[in-house]
């Protein structure tokens, strides 16, 4: 079994379900509201653990009851460990505003709350084995990320980063991470292309080579309905999308990320790790919310069977 440490953000998730999104300065009315664990690291150490890892997350939450509540929900799930997460005083918990349209597309506001306080010292006192893979995203503190990338790579572990939502990279971190994984919006914009713009595979490929910060960095692209891209220093991997119906996209791209992550450290190949991530982001799709959207094994393993 892999071992999957996650330092990351845990939010609060208020989710509305609506016709379309308001444009600016306009009321709309919403169908539904619902509450739910989330955040970026939340949800990707869940998806690592449904997908059959034994993960440690890494975080903080509020000293409110959002932190309370959020802590008992993460506890509930088997294989995760929250002995690492903390609770912060005097600080409210990380919040995520999400609405969902018809389309089943989302927006999203995050309001960090303790995420922000996520220091070096706080990921950087844990027992990290030499076969494990660190995950880390941009829901927290570039210097933490780099701090525990650091450490994680001097016991012999294996590093994941996921830098999303996008923003500018801070010198230095992208050196100690061996898997860069970004969505097509993502790409664009770590290699300044046109957000509108939809990449061809060449584009993606050259793409990938400008992300690449060391010569053994493999890049990853997910591009949602179209599958996902790979580059190695000494491949390319183009894998197509599982066909299914989609609810709400809200948590596809973390379960891609936890599942992918599991596979890593499972020693399983590339493409079979960017095969399992797929179907996992493809499954998440087909429910509405972030983490009840978040499948288990044998769901991933059915509908990988089914292809």
């Amino acid at each position: 079994m892999s071992h999957v440490y996650v330092a990351g953000s845990i939010n609060q998730d208020i989710t509305a379900r609506v016709q379309r999104r308001p444009r600016p300065g306009e009321t709309v009315s919403g169908e539904s509201v619902s509450y739910a664990l989330g955040g970026k690291g939340a949800n990707q150490a869940i998806a690592a653990a449904r997908s059959g890892a034994s993960v440690d997350l890494l975080g903080a939450v509020g000293s409110d009851r959002f932190g309370e509540e959020l802590l008992a929900d993460l506890d509930a799930e088997d294989g995760l460990s929250t002995a690492h997460v903390r609770r912060m005083p005097n600080t409210s918990t990380g919040v995520a505003l999400v609405t969902v349209d018809a389309d089943a597309e989302n927006a999203i506001v995050a309001v960090p709350g303790a995420n922000a306080t996520l220091a070096p010292e706080h990921v950087t006192d844990v027992e990290i084995t030499g076969e494990a893979v660190a995950l880390s995203q941009f829901e927290v503190p570039q210097p933490t990320i780099q701090a525990f990338f650091e450490w994680a790579q001097s016991r012999g572990a294996t590093t994941i980063l996921n830098p999303a939502p996008a923003e500018d990279v801070r010198d230095g971190l992208l050196e100690v991470v061996d898997y860069l994984v970004v969505n097509e919006t993502e790409a664009l914009f770590y290699s300044d292309g046109d957000a509108d713009s939809e990449l061809s595979m060449a584009e993606l490929a050259a793409t990938a080579a400008d992300l690449r910060a060391h010569d053994e960095q493999v890049v990853v692209v997910t591009l949602g309905g179209a599958g996902v891209f790979a580059s190695t220093p000494s491949e390319t991997i183009e894998l197509d999308a599982y066909a299914v119906d989609p609810v709400d996209t809200t948590g596809a791209g973390d379960a891609f990320v936890g599942a992918f992550a599991t596979a890593i450290g499972d020693g399983l190949s590339l493409r079979d790790a960017l095969d399992l991530g797929t179907a996992a982001g493809a499954l998440a799709a087909t429910e509405a919310g972030a983490t009840p959207s978040l499948p288990r094994r044998t769901a991933i393993q059915d509908i990988r069977q089914d292809a």
